[in-house]
């Protein structure tokens, strides 16, 4: 994330406060040093970037820098029950939405113990990496029909929007490993068989296209970018040799 130019703006305030973590718990800085360092960071790549506008996230960033300790999660398991039970929801929509919750809560559980299969990601998140495109309406009534099949449950508390899921075993056949949660309903329709490509890139899924493409588009974008930028370095390579030669030439 640091090796990015460009960050989204609706995923900055997510990496600064991983990156306080990170900055707390393996490059051993504390309040004042993250401070300084989240500050630094936002100057270089934020060029609307305001210091007093910041410095409450920024302080409050810092304080929880070290209340949790990062984890390193290669991958879940999903059981053959628990792909059994998707699978016969019988509607492919929400079939990509009950193994994103599932699969999101399964993380859940390895983050924290004491979690109980809840899903805490906003409804844009869940079904961004569900790879269902939809409205606002239909997202919610979506959610309300896995509900009435017995696969989720609503908080009780008014202002909690997570969901736990139900159908999630405690042991079981292990059937599916996922270490890739940017695309988790192209996951499961590559288990279902359907045609789809990593990425030779950044190795996310993506539609296979008609010919031989192994890239995403947008590392297809970089990738035909670098040609172009090689192309234009070999031109002017050749350009110059050829005046170099031009003038060492002697006269007749």
């Amino acid at each position: 994330m640091l090796a990015q130019e460009n960050i989204e703006p609706s995923k900055i305030h997510s990496f600064l406060y991983l990156y306080a973590r990170y900055l707390y718990q393996v490059k051993n800085l504390r309040k004042a040093g993250i401070i300084r360092e989240l500050d630094e960071f936002m100057r270089e790549r934020e060029p609307n970037y305001n210091p007093v506008d910041w410095a409450a996230r920024l302080e409050k960033y810092a304080e929880v820098s070290g209340k949790y300790p990062l984890c390193q999660c290669h991958g879940i398991w999903v059981t053959a029950g628990e792909l059994h039970r998707i699978k016969e929801i019988g509607d492919k929509v929400l079939e990509r939405l009950a193994f994103t919750l599932l699969c999101l809560a399964r993380f859940g559980n390895f983050r924290n113990p004491h979690n109980h299969n809840w899903v805490s990601y906003s409804n844009g998140e869940i079904y961004s990496m569900a790879c269902i495109n939809t409205t606002a309406l239909e997202k919610d009534l979506k959610l309300a029909r896995l509900r009435e099949l017995g696969l989720i449950e609503y908080a009780k508390k008014i202002n909690n929007l997570g969901v736990q899921v139900l159908f999630m075993e405690e042991s079981g056949e292990k059937e599916l490993f996922l270490s890739d949660f940017r695309t988790l309903g192209y996951e499961w329709r590559v288990y279902q068989g359907e045609n789809y490509i990593r990425c030779d890139g950044c190795g996310i899924l993506t539609r296979k296209r008609k010919g031989t493409s192994k890239y995403c588009s947008a590392c297809r974008k970089q990738s035909d970018l670098e040609k172009t930028r090689q192309r234009v370095a070999r031109h002017r390579e050749k350009r110059n040799a050829s005046q170099k030669n031009k003038s060492g030439r002697k006269p007749a």
